[in-house]
């Protein structure tokens, strides 16, 4: 081919809508090479080029890695490029689904969890709540500082996406009868997060069953939980009240401090 009918890098790298740095990493990486390279380095090509290095974009735009392409190159049947689509058909699914939570998680609503905001340190009220979904994890009794971290780690490495950060209420649900403070440390909970989408998680899910509640703000360590447990015995006394035997802890917002719990939280129980 005559060399007036070849073009410089830079004429080629604008004919098929990239750059000359894409065509000289292209070249070192031995995916696209030159029609002609001159002794002084300088590239050139020719115009049946185009369409390979077409289709090698339209490769990269699809999101086959360069080692991919390459693979597919050195052996251009419709087999390989089909199973290598295949493979990115997958991690595109994965991709979709993982953004289809974040967005869920951006356009979720709080106004559901902002009377919460209105309860006082260790003044017990009584609110009404709605029913509710939560994500689970399993029963868990008797654990270390150690394990209850792990655990909290592993939940919402199953929920992903970022569901750690939304703003849907979470905590724990503690198997705490008549609100008996003696008993916490030792108690067998769960981990909770409120359903903020539907989804396909494999996760255990269970509901918050609608109705009146009695709720109280506590400081988040072994004094304060003890107080705000002392006051909703004494609320309930007074009242005249029967509670069940879940008393579910809600954090109060995502700075999580220590024990899977943030600095603060509303201790709660349902009036039956």
């Amino acid at each position: 081919m005559d060399d007036k009918q070849l073009m410089t890098i830079s004429q080629f790298a604008k004919a098929v809508g990239t750059t000359r740095r894409t065509l000289l990493f292209y070249d070192q990486r031995g995916i696209f090479k030159p029609k002609k390279t001159m002794a002084n380095g300088y590239r050139y090509y020719g115009y049946e080029q185009i369409y390979k290095m077409n289709f090698i974009l339209g490769l990269r735009d699809l999101g086959l890695s360069v080692g991919n392409i390459k693979d597919y190159l050195n052996d251009n049947s419709s087999e390989t490029l089909n199973r290598k689509l295949g493979e990115l058909k997958e991690k595109v699914q994965t991709r979709i689904k993982n953004l289809q939570q974040v967005l869920a998680i951006l356009d979720q609503k709080e106004e559901d969890n902002t009377q919460l905001t209105n309860v006082g340190f260790y003044v017990v009220k009584k609110i009404f709540f709605p029913l509710r979904e939560f994500w689970c994890s399993d029963f868990k009794v008797d654990c270390s500082e150690k394990e209850i971290a792990q655990a909290y780690s592993n939940f919402y490495q199953r929920l992903g996406a970022g569901i750690m950060a939304n703003n849907m209420l979470s905590g724990f649900l503690t198997d705490l009868p008549q609100a008996q403070a003696n008993c916490y440390a030792d108690a067998g909970f769960r981990i909770i997060k409120e359903k903020s989408f539907a989804s396909l998680i494999n996760m255990p899910v269970m509901n918050q069953a609608n109705g009146e509640y009695v709720v109280v703000k506590v400081k988040n360590d072994g004094a304060g939980i003890e107080k705000g447990l002392a006051a909703l015995r004494n609320f309930v006394a007074q009242q005249g009240l029967k509670i069940g035997n879940d008393l579910w802890q809600f954090n109060l917002g995502v700075d999580i401090k220590r024990l899977g719990l943030t600095e603060n939280s509303i201790l709660a129980y349902q009036i039956i």
